[in-house]
């Protein structure tokens, strides 16, 4: 502690919106004259986009026992985490990066308070299907519970496994990959990705275990009652690297997208059940429902 001088509290904490904060230096000893300099120090929180930077002399009469500083604060539309600042007293005589006064209480912190709802990134579907003759898939991206400031995501498509199954739709055979930044502007609550299909190609492969996971009561196999007989193919929408720190991904995290191939198939609800029972058992642990 120093024995001439200090701040009266060593953490300070104000919301955007109050506009400003007041801190308290105090003089201890009494019926002596004392000058001392008060500047802020950037930390999280940078002059002049979140605070008024200060650099003040600060007299002390004979009389006086305290002297309050008011900080400005920036109100914005912008959300950030809470952001934080540095108050530091120092002798004005002295060389700059020597002059700080010793002392735990010749410091204190200002913490900003962010008051804005920047909300949540996630889809407005988890499951989507398109036809076999569709040339592209339109999904959206919905933002919850706040709009406030700029936010942003990565979205990307994958395989719905890692090795090459009758199920699985694979990149430029079925569909174009995409890795696409998803940004909101302040307020904006939705917006919408379109992913380009290649259209349906005839895939060779071994369906039995496929065939075997819904074939219950009766219920057609997939290469059975079409023309073609192939199951449908799946992959995967993912969101995530959400900016700036602190903004979140919903639980609606990753899209599966169907591509319909075996229409008459479909129509059957209690095969697509099997089907649904079949791709969900064959997910990685990334996917969240």
């Amino acid at each position: 502690m120093n024995e001439y001088v200090g701040f009266k509290c060593l953490h300070y904490s104000v919301t955007e919106s109050n506009g400003h904060v007041e801190v308290t230096i105090c003089k201890k000893i009494i019926s002596q004259e004392i000058t001392i300099g008060v500047r802020t120090i950037n930390d999280t929180a940078q002059a002049p986009r979140d605070y008024t930077h200060i650099d003040e002399i600060i007299e002390f009469n004979k009389r006086d026992t305290e002297k309050k500083i008011r900080i400005p604060i920036v109100d914005d539309e912008e959300w950030n985490p809470d952001l934080e600042f540095i108050v530091e007293l120092y002798d004005p005589n002295k060389l700059e990066g020597e002059d700080r006064l010793p002392g735990d209480d010749t410091q204190c912190r200002v913490t900003i308070l962010d008051e804005d709802f920047p909300g949540t990134i996630g889809f407005q579907n988890t499951e989507i299907s398109v036809s076999k003759n569709a040339k592209e898939v339109e999904i959206e991206i919905e933002r919850n519970d706040g709009s406030d400031g700029t936010i942003s995501c990565m979205l990307t498509t994958e395989p719905l496994t890692k090795e090459p199954s009758s199920h699985s739709a694979q990149e430029f055979e079925d569909y174009l990959p995409k890795e696409e930044k998803i940004t909101f502007r302040h307020n904006e609550t939705s917006t919408k990705i379109v992913i380009q299909l290649v259209g349906d190609k005839m895939r060779q492969g071994d369906a039995k275990e496929f065939n075997d996971k819904i074939q219950d009561d009766g219920s057609q196999s997939a290469d059975q009652g079409s023309e073609e007989g192939d199951p449908d193919l799946i992959f995967k929408v993912k969101l995530d690297c959400p900016e700036p720190k602190g903004v979140k991904i919903s639980k609606k995290n990753i899209c599966l997208v169907t591509i319909v191939r075996n229409e008459e198939f479909n129509k059957n609800e209690e095969s697509q059940r099997k089907l649904i029972e079949f791709y969900l058992a064959q997910r990685d642990p990334t996917w969240t429902q």
